[in-house]
């Protein structure tokens, strides 16, 4: 048993490193999209979407609702074509386990993405209870006060990378 657990170490080990690795570029990529595209003209329909519906509605002092707000001007699905497009690139490049696991890692963090920016204009969202989230919250809603600020909505530190990171106000 313990002999066959660590032939499948380094197996399990590229899993994982292939997953992690993957959450991050894609994070990176929807921080770096949001930036370039959703916040500056040159991203056209994604700009006009992204100010005129998203950030108009969650503004200021109205950064939550009952419901979600999200159908009208979403520009989720756009995040999509990149990662449509690396897929696409990395079936002809990688085995196919690999490839595997970065599909489904491409899908758990495009999800993750999705639900917490959800989560985070949701009122009494259930993860409130949880102080990280409660953070990664205030992190998101500077955004909404300071349009030109963290723009990722997972990791921050990309703002940081990127020059974009903007501290909470102490209250």
């Amino acid at each position: 048993m313990l002999e066959t657990i660590m032939q499948l170490l380094p197996q399990l080990s590229l899993y994982v490193v292939t997953a992690v690795a993957t959450h991050l570029v894609v994070s990176f990529a929807q921080t770096l999209m949001h930036f370039k595209l959703g916040h500056h003209p040159m991203g056209g329909k994604l700009f006009r979407n992204h100010i005129n519906f998203h950030h108009t509605y969650y503004s200021k002092d109205h950064l939550v609702s009952k419901t979600y707000i999200g159908d009208e001007g979403n520009n989720t699905p756009f995040f999509l074509i990149p990662v449509f497009l690396v897929g696409v690139g990395t079936y002809f490049v990688l085995p196919f386990d690999i490839f595997v696991v970065e599909v489904v890692a491409c899908a758990l963090s495009f999800y993750a993405h999705v639900f917490f920016d959800k989560e985070y204009h949701v009122e009494g969202s259930q993860l409130l209870r949880f102080e990280w989230f409660r953070r990664k919250q205030e992190l998101h809603f500077v955004h909404h006060r300071h349009a030109n600020t963290n723009f990722a909505v997972i990791h921050f530190f990309w703002d940081k990378v990127l020059g974009t990171y903007r501290k909470p106000r102490v209250a």
